[in-house]
C-alpha cells in the first residue's frame, strides 16, 4: 500500500549535490515542508504518491542561496547613505516587494547582513506568518558601524568596546540571526573622503562583538575590504568575510585554517564597475570599483588555493547567475558553482537542512529549462519554485 504524500516532483535530471551523481529521470517526494525521499521517478512513483508534477525536460535543483543581499533593490534605497528622507516603513514595504520578486528567481534562502531599522527582522516576522512571500531569510538587523562609518546611514553608530557590546546585544534582543560589523570603507562610499583600504573599527571593538555573539552561539559576518580591516577582523574573531577585496595569501591561510568563509560578492564589484549608469549608482563609485577588480581576482584567487570556504553574495547590484558564472572564470566548474549557490551557502549560514536534496531537508527546490552542468544560465529563468514544501511559481509549458 502507498504511503500517502502530498507530492512528487519528477524530471529528467535530479541534482542532488555537488557531491553526488545526477539521477537521470529522477523524482522528489515531498511531505509537508519536508523531503520524504529522492530516487528515480519509477522507485518514487511505487513507493509514494499518484499526484505527480511532471517536468521533462527540467532539472530539479537545490533552492538557491544567496549569502549576501540587503533586498532593497538597486535604487536609492540600496545606497546606505542619510540622502533619502523616508521612513523605516518605506525601507520594509520595498524590501517586502524584493522578498517576492528573489524568490520567484529560486532563489530561497537569503542571508542579509544589514537593513534600515532592522526592518528584515520584521519582514521575516511577517513571511513567518505568511502574510509576505519571502525567501527563507537569515537577517543580522542593524549593521554595527563607527559613526560616520560605512554603511552608517542604514547601521547603528557606535564607538568603544563596551557601546559595540551594547549594540551587539540589542540586535540581538530584537532577534538577529548573526551580526555585521563594518570593519573598513567602502566601494560604496558613504561619506567624503572614504575609501575602501580605510580601517574602520579596531580589533577591540570587533572582539566585543564577537564574543557577545559566541557567547549567544552566534557567527559575525565583517565588511572588510581593505588590509587592515581584514587583518583586525581576523584578529578579532569573525566568523566571515564580506568582500575581502584586499585580501592576502597570509589572510588566506589563516582563513582556511580557523574556518573564516569568505563572501567574495564578484557580481557586485563588476556591475559598480560596468553598468553604472545602468542602475543609475553614484558616478564617484565607479572608479573605485575599476580600481579594485584586479586586486580583488587576485585576492579570491589566493583564497581559492588555500582552500578557504565560500559561498555567493550580490549585495544588491550584483546578480546570483552572474556571481556563479563569474566562478568559472577562475578555473571553478558549473559543479563547483552550483556549490557556491547551495551548499556552502548553508555551511555559510549554519543552516543544516537546506542546499541540497536529502530526505528530511527542507523542501526548497527548484527546477530549471535544461541541463545546468552544461549551462549556468538556465538558473535565470526556473520553471518552478518550491520554498518549504510550498509551490510559489510553476510554468505549466514546462510540465508533461
Amino acid at each position: 500500500m502507498k504511503n500517502q504524500m502530498e507530492s512528487v516532483i519528477s524530471a529528467a535530471r535530479v541534482f542532488v549535490s555537488a557531491d553526488s551523481p545526477v539521477i537521470n529521470n529522477g523524482a522528489i517526494a515531498i511531505r509537508g515542508d519536508r523531503i520524504a525521499a529522492v530516487g528515480s521517478r519509477s522507485e518514487i512513483i511505487a513507493s509514494f504518491t499518484d499526484k505527480e508534477l511532471h517536468l521533462p525536460e527540467a532539472t530539479l535543483c537545490p533552492g538557491l542561496i544567496d549569502c549576501h543581499e540587503h533586498l532593497m533593490g538597486t535604487g536609492p534605497f540600496a545606497k546606505g547613505t542619510l540622502e533619502l528622507n523616508e521612513p523605516d516603513a518605506m525601507f520594509a514595504l520595498v524590501f517586502a516587494h524584493a522578498c517576492g520578486s528573489t524568490l520567484k528567481k529560486g532563489v530561497t534562502t537569503v542571508r542579509v547582513p544589514g537593513t534600515r531599522g532592522g526592518v528584515d527582522l520584521i519582514v521575516k516576522r511577517a513571511a513567518h506568518q505568511g502574510t509576505v512571500a519571502s525567501p527563507r531569510l537569515w537577517c543580522a538587523g542593524q549593521a554595527i558601524t563607527m559613526t560616520g562609518g560605512h554603511g552608517h546611514g542604514v547601521g547603528v553608530e557606535v564607538d568603544g568596546p563596551t557601546a559595540c557590546a551594547r549594540a551587539a546585544r540589542s540586535q540581538l534582543a530584537r532577534g538577529a540571526d548573526f551580526l555585521k560589523v563594518m570593519s573598513s570603507g567602502g566601494v560604496g562610499v558613504v561619506r567624503v573622503g572614504e575609501e575602501p583600504t580605510h580601517p574602520e573599527f579596531s580589533v577591540e571593538e570587533m572582539r566585543a562583538v564577537v564574543d557577545v555573539a559566541n557567547a549567544a552561539r552566534r557567527r559575525v559576518a565583517s565588511h572588510a575590504d581593505g588590509i587592515e580591516g581584514i587583518s583586525n577582523s581576523l584578529e578579532a574573531g569573525v566568523h566571515c568575510i564580506e568582500h575581502g577585496i584586499y585580501l592576502s595569501a597570509g589572510h588566506a591561510r589563516h582563513m582556511a585554517s580557523n574556518n573564516v568563509a569568505l563572501v567574495p560578492t564578484l557580481s557586485t564589484m563588476t556591475a559598480i564597475a560596468f553598468k553604472t549608469k545602468e542602475l543609475n549608482l553614484e558616478p564617484s563609485w565607479q572608479p573605485i570599483a575599476e580600481s579594485i577588480l584586479e586586486v580583488h581576482r587576485q585576492s579570491f584567487r589566493a583564497a581559492l588555493d588555500a582552500g578557504v570556504l565560500f559561498a555567493t553574495g550580490t549585495d544588491s547590484f550584483g546578480d546570483i547567475v552572474d556571481e556563479m558564472i563569474e566562478l568559472t572564470t577562475y578555473g571553478i566548474s558549473r559543479n563547483e558553482a552550483i556549490r557556491a549557490a547551495t551548499a556552502s551557502g548553508a555551511n555559510v549560514i549554519g543552516l543544516h537542512d537546506v542546499g541540497i536534496l536529502a530526505p528530511g531537508n527542507l523542501a526548497d527546490i527548484i527546477a530549471v529549462p535544461g541541463d545546468p552542468l552544461e549551462d549556468l544560465e538556465v538558473f535565470r529563468e526556473p520553471s518552478l519554485v518550491i520554498a518549504g514544501g510550498r509551490q510559489v511559481q510553476v510554468n505549466a509549458s514546462a510540465c508533461g
